[in-house]
């Protein structure tokens, strides 16, 4: 039988911007179920989810393209109801699109968590220079550097908009923080960048640079068997 393997995203499914490039990397042998932790919520419903002061914070993308913020508090129990469902379909595995840290989520079936696939990947490798971290504005720059203190990198973060990365000037003054950092790899911490954004950082930085969602899609494919 051909895997059947769901994708939540915190936003709303589906996620036109991201899982064709990972569906590239994992080939035609699964077949894909996107579900939403907003999916058909009001954009009220939704404002109400908006961080307060103090929330750790979580940008995410809706069906009509438009990105939004929430609180990883409001959206933690709506997650694990996307897993519920997506287990309850018959999915072999289920994948998180999204690079946030979450407490403990039931799972009969393996669970992928791109920030400890992450994290795994990094404490197996050593290069030269600082840790380079992409976060998705500048609210979240002082949640990710704490987050990637807690594990033991001293990270050199620099804001930059997933859904706006395109924007030369924005990309350009990432890549500047980045280089000024002395940044030896890059991690971009959203599963929101893309491949293209990769290759530019690499060819302007000459270092490493990491895609969470292409990350993730290679260890589906692994976990498949593909």
């Amino acid at each position: 039988m051909t895997p059947l393997v769901g994708m939540i995203t915190i936003g709303q499914a589906p996620r036109v911007d991201v899982v064709p490039d990972m569906v590239e990397i994992i080939g035609p042998g699964i077949q894909i179920r996107e579900v939403g932790a907003l999916d058909g919520l009001s954009r009220e419903a939704i404002a109400a989810l908006a961080p307060a002061p103090g929330d750790d914070i979580l940008v995410t993308r809706l069906a009509d393209g438009q990105s939004v913020f929430v609180a990883k508090r409001h959206v933690v129990a709506r997650v694990q109801a996307c897993v519920d469902e997506l287990e309850a379909a018959g999915v072999a595995m289920t994948a998180i699109l999204c690079t946030g840290v979450f407490p403990p989520l039931r799972a009969l079936r393996p669970l992928v968590e791109p920030q400890e696939i992450l994290l795994g990947l990094l404490r197996g490798l050593t290069w030269e220079g600082r840790l380079g971290v992409l976060t998705p504005s500048v609210p979240h720059v002082p949640q990710t550097e704490a987050r990637w203190r807690e594990v033991g990198f001293d990270a050199v973060v620099a804001p930059l908009s997933p859904y706006e990365e395109h924007d030369p000037t924005a990309l350009a003054r990432a890549t500047t923080a980045l280089r000024e950092g002395r940044a030896g790899l890059v991690v971009m911490d959203c599963i929101g960048f893309r491949r293209q954004t990769r290759d530019m950082l690499q060819k302007e930085l000459g270092v490493p640079v990491l895609v969470a969602n292409l990350l993730v899609a290679r260890v589906i494919a692994e976990l498949c068997g593909l």
